[in-house]
Formats: structure tokens, sequence, C-alpha cells
């Protein structure tokens, strides 16, 4: 937020557990917004693996109809949002079908476990976001860190998982507009480097 805000913006954080963005999706569509950083669209994901964090199915669209730049990241691909504990031992069927006690999980707290994607399922996810871009009025990028995509999944942590991060980007171009543009860096998502990195790329695409 700082980083926009230094450079003259006004900003409004929305939080990204299904709820929030939903509404963030809402007010898009009010046309309040010159532009979205979209940091943690986590809701897609969760929507589409069965996730506690769901939004509603047409996440990640609003922005696109209403032609508004957009910088897209990735923070969310890397976990299916799995909680209470409890639902491990209970015969649940997301915990059944997704068999995620044989996944890497992390517990801050007893309702909030999250389980490691795949890379199958971080592939779809690929294949979903860039269908969901392709329909998009106006400018697109999307900005993958490669050393993690939360403080969950950098290294050395439960979730870091390159292999099935690597997943991503291969899916999301195998049919996406080459009009939308794709960046990897080489940064962790959770640093303030790669926030103000994100801010001039929408700042970028704004003034032009």
């Amino acid at each position: 937020m700082r980083a926009l805000e230094d450079r003259g913006y006004a900003t409004i954080p929305f939080h990204a557990q299904g709820v929030g963005e939903n509404a963030m999706e809402n007010l898009i569509g009010q046309e309040l917004f010159v532009g979205v950083v979209d940091v943690v669209p986590a809701g897609l994901s969760e929507q589409m693996l069965g996730g506690n964090r769901a939004a509603r199915p047409e996440r990640l669209e609003a922005a696109g109809r209403a032609g508004i730049p957009q910088v897209i990241s990735t923070s969310g691909f890397d976990m299916i949002s799995c909680g209470p504990i409890e639902r491990r031992n209970t015969g649940d069927p997301l915990w059944r079908n997704r068999k995620l006690a044989e996944r890497a999980i992390t517990v801050p707290d007893r309702f909030r476990v999250e389980a490691r994607t795949t890379a199958e399922e971080v592939a779809d996810i690929g294949r979903l976001v860039a269908r969901k871009l392709n329909r998009s009025k106006g400018p697109v990028t999307v900005v993958v860190p490669t050393r993690g995509w939360s403080s969950l999944s950098e290294d050395d942590t439960d979730l870091y998982d390159p292999e099935a991060d690597a997943a991503f980007v291969p899916a999301l171009q195998e049919d996406l507009d080459p009009r939308i543009v794709v960046r990897e860096v080489p940064q962790a998502l959770n640093t303030e480097s790669f926030g103000r990195y994100l801010a001039a790329t929408l700042d970028e695409m704004i003034r032009s």
C-alpha cells in the first residue's frame, strides 16, 4: 500500500479470505478503481479445489470487464486452506478426496491449516487463470515470484516446493493471449522489494 501511496494513489486493501475478495470484485464492478494489484487471488484456487477461503466462481473477472490495468501475482496458489485440523480424522471429503493427510501441511493454529498444492493442481490453476485473464479488456501483467509465493512456502518452510511452483507458468502460457505480460521475478513474494515492484508495474501500466 505505501509504495502506491508514495506514488500518489489512494489505496483500499481487501483481505484474501473469500468474502474480502468478493467485496473487491463488487466494488471494481462499480468503477471505483483505476487499477488493481491482486497479490493474493487465492479465492479462485480455493473455489476450484474446495478450500475454506473460496470466493465466488466469477473471481478474477471484474477488472477484466472494467478494462482497468491489473497486476496479478500468485500468493495462495501454493496451498489449500483445510482447517480445523480435526477434519483430518473424520472422513472429511476434502481431506479424503485430495489425500491431504499425505501432503506437507502447516498448522499456524487449529483452525488455520494449510496443505501444499501439488504440481498438477498448480498447473490446473494456471490454466484457469489464463482463461479468466484472456477475457480482459484492459492491460494485464502476471508477476510470479520465484523464491516463494507466501511466507509459508519460502525456502526452509513447511510448504516449500519449487517444483510444484514451477508448473504454474508453463500451464498459464499454454493458451494465454499474447498481449498478457508474464514476468518471473527472482524474489520472495512476502518482501518489501517485491511489493514495490508490483506497485511500480501498476503505476507504469496506468501512466502508459
